[in-house]
């Protein structure tokens, strides 16, 4: 399965190589092309090499993105083991043979072209693509054990995928895969991922957000309820800073008595967790006034478990384990992280089984 967009230039070589590979090793290769409408004549020239190869080529009205292009292929293809890799020429097609061997002698179910592992490299990247990458495939390492699950070249067995909703957002259906495919092993073997040969990049900063977008999805789809508490979190960090932000203006500037001002700065960090919490975490369509109030219950009570926390730890804790006040000024403040680690975990438990028990699971 090879996704076409504007690659004119790199398909007849493609082509070549990938089933003078093949035939190297004795195997059949089908290839299917699968072209979003090229404006540069990648699907004619897809189908003039057609006409004396074994390729499939499949046309759509536009640009309608890799991974759905992929799954097109999968409809199209007719054999039981399946291989996805860029049309660039920056994944190796002389590998084939090795990654398809794997899966035919039973050692593995999805064979990764990996550049993470001993043997593999990539080809003079710029520190910035290699810290992007690194940082791309630190955000999915506890999705699956995979080093380079950012890879693009990989083969399968048709079963781990058989029967499998994939609906991936962004361009990275290897990952979609790994997450929700039903394999049994899934091996790497490495590989030297070279520049493209012609052509431009697609990459941009939109797919890099695409991408953050279906890690979190992936995420609530594997570890629903830890998605769910980092994003709690996320809020509720969010929610500190625009307290701390709303005490300092309306204490500072509009000389607000500092009670009152604390209180402001809590109702506004509060109503501001609850608007995020409900859009982003929760994705709920339930009754506003009634959440709002649950929320704000919850909130107060947490706040009230902070202080009851904090001086325990400060007046009994402390003291208990002979931590004089000369030291307090550090302890004072990992006491607070403790609480407030505490309160996270209560008020993210009475949200999720209270306030928002009927959330509406994003589709």
């Amino acid at each position: 399965m090879v996704p076409t967009y504007n690659e004119k230039e790199n398909l007849d070589e493609l082509v070549r190589r990938v089933q003078q590979a093949c035939s190297s090793a004795g195997l059949s290769a089908e290839i299917v092309i699968v072209d979003d409408n090229s404006p540069d004549g990648t699907g004619a020239r897809a189908e003039e090499i057609a006409k004396s190869e074994n390729l499939k080529v499949v046309h759509r009205s536009g640009k309608m993105g890799l991974s759905s292009a992929v799954l097109e292929g999968f409809k199209t293809a007719s054999g039981s083991i399946l291989v996805v890799m860029d049309a660039d020429l920056s994944h190796p097609p002389e590998k084939i043979p090795e990654m398809v061997s794997k899966i035919e002698s039973g050692d593995a179910d999805v064979v990764v072209g990996s550049r993470y592992v001993k043997g593999g490299s990539v080809e003079n990247w710029p520190i910035t693509r290699r810290i992007i990458s690194k940082g791309a495939t630190l955000l999915a390492r506890w999705l699956t054990k995979v080093k380079d699950p950012m890879s693009g070249f990989f083969a399968l067995k048709r079963s781990v995928i058989d029967g499998v909703l994939l609906d991936p957002v962004g361009y990275k259906i290897g990952l979609e895969i790994l997450v929700k495919g039903k394999y049994a092993k899934a091996v790497e073997v490495p590989i030297h991922f070279a520049n493209r040969k012609a052509g431009k990049s697609k990459l941009g900063g939109g797919e890099y957000l695409r991408y953050i977008d279906h890690v979190i999805l992936l995420y609530e789809y594997r570890k629903p309820w830890l998605s769910k508490y980092i994003k709690f979190s996320a809020v509720g960090l969010v929610g500190a800073i625009i307290n701390s932000a709303v005490l300092w203006t309306a204490y500072q500037i509009f000389s607000v008595p500092f009670v009152q001002a604390a209180v402001l700065a809590f109702c506004v960090a509060a109503t501001s967790n609850y608007y995020m919490n409900r859009r982003w975490t929760y994705k709920s369509k339930g009754s506003l006034p009634m959440q709002y109030s649950q929320f704000f219950i919850v909130s107060v009570c947490g706040l009230v478990l902070n202080l009851i926390i904090l001086i325990g730890i400060v007046e009994h804790a402390m003291p208990a384990l002979d931590i004089g006040m000369d030291k307090a000024s550090l302890y004072l403040v990992a006491a607070n992280l403790v609480a407030i680690f505490v309160v996270s975990i209560f008020n993210f438990l009475v949200n999720s089984l209270w306030t928002f028990r009927h959330e509406t699971r994003r589709k």
